[in-house]
């Protein structure tokens, strides 16, 4: 059955009974009982504000159980881009000039190899066609290399029909069927934060009452070193704990995925990995919990609390982690390709990076300075 037939379907639970009224035709009619002017539908107050109709003559509610009318908000949801992408309910959502927007993701399953940004740069490198310095922003974006496609979309002209939800016209239908229509939102969705301020702000500073029913998450938190600094000094505030904290609140997550990085640090990528995913430890997710995670490099640090997670130690979750990276732009307008090349001296082993086409020191900035 097409889309557009099961929403007309679904429309009709919304609409009032259309009976045809008829003039009475004989003087019996007079006796009828009739309803008094001053009767009128039931309805509850809260808190001295605007009342809420109970709607108790609408089939929606009258003859229907909220679980089938769940199935029916998500019939509403359905769109006809929702076959061609990787996540058929995958939803960015983005804070910015101050009001929420959200957009579809429109990764493929391609995207999920998280090395496909440099494997692309290798055909270009070798080729030499195309366009490094395109591939390169990609690669450096703190979206993520997954959901590169998606942040284009954004910065630049886009088809907004792919973006178009049923989501405000449901909500704005009656306000008892508001909270039902906010759950079904909720649990229908897979809520993707590419930025840490939107989800700080969505789950922490201004959170909404619905949002124990949110089913799938997924975050890319690309982050500055300052935002970990205090896993490695120990100190007592961090909005990453209290965003951690927050997930904790959330008994029935069905699948999360994290993806930690750090983006002030070229292509070093090194993060305090134990003290940052401790508390992961005990969040509740019911079937897919993945952490992503940089590349095991043994990069020199001077900070303390800079170990990597232990591969051997029993974890809720699953560990994936990213391939090393090999290419950068360390001067203006030229992207590079490089190696890592490990030094051993004892029990301790160091890396460094090493240009294809000249010997350059390239400074680790893990040793140049603490914060």
């Amino acid at each position: 059955m097409a889309v557009g037939v099961i929403q007309s379907k679904v429309r009709s639970f919304f609409r009032p009974s259309s009976q045809k009224r008829r003039r009475p035709s004989n003087t019996s009619a007079e006796c009828e009982t009739k309803k008094p002017k001053n009767q009128s539908t039931p309805t509850l107050h809260n808190g001295g504000g605007a009342a809420l109709d109970l709607q108790l003559t609408s089939p929606l509610f009258q003859n229907l159980p909220i679980e089938i009318r769940k199935m029916i908000y998500g019939l509403v949801w359905l769109g006809s881009y929702d076959n061609k992408y990787h996540l058929p309910g995958g939803r960015h959502f983005h804070f910015k000039d101050g009001h929420w927007t959200n957009t579809r993701c429109v990764m493929y399953e391609d995207d999920e190899d998280l090395d496909l940004v440099q494997k692309n740069m290798d055909t270009v490198h070798n080729s030499g066609k195309g366009d490094l310095m395109m591939w390169q922003k990609r690669l450096s974006s703190t979206w993520g290399t997954r959901h590169w496609r998606c942040e284009e979309r954004l910065q630049y002209p886009r088809q907004t029909s792919i973006d178009r939800t049923n989501f405000m016209s449901t909500m704005l239908v009656c306000k008892r069927m508001f909270p039902e229509v906010m759950e079904s939102i909720l649990e229908s969705h897979q809520f993707l934060f590419n930025d840490f301020f939107s989800a700080h702000r969505f789950f922490v500073y201004n959170p909404s009452p619905y949002i124990s029913h949110v089913r799938h998450l997924d975050l890319s938190l690309n982050l500055t070193f300052h935002e970990y600094a205090p896993f490695i000094v120990d100190g007592p505030k961090s909005r990453i704990r209290e965003l951690w904290e927050a997930l904790g609140e959330i008994s029935c997550l069905h699948s999360l995925r994290i993806s930690l990085d750090i983006y002030d640090r070229g292509p070093w990528r090194k993060i305090p990995e134990r003290p940052v995913t401790a508390q992961l430890k005990n969040l509740n997710v019911l079937r897919d919990f993945t952490l992503e995670l940089p590349p095991t490099l043994p990069i020199k640090a001077h900070a303390p609390n800079m170990q990597n997670l232990d591969t051997e130690e029993e974890t809720p979750f699953k560990i994936v982690r990213r391939p090393s990276l090999r290419y950068w732009q360390f001067t203006p307008g030229e992207v590079e390709r490089f190696t890592w090349e490990t030094h051993t001296k004892g029990n301790q082993s160091h890396c460094f990076i090493t240009l294809s086409r000249e010997a350059r020191y390239i400074p680790n900035p893990y040793l140049v300075d603490f914060f």
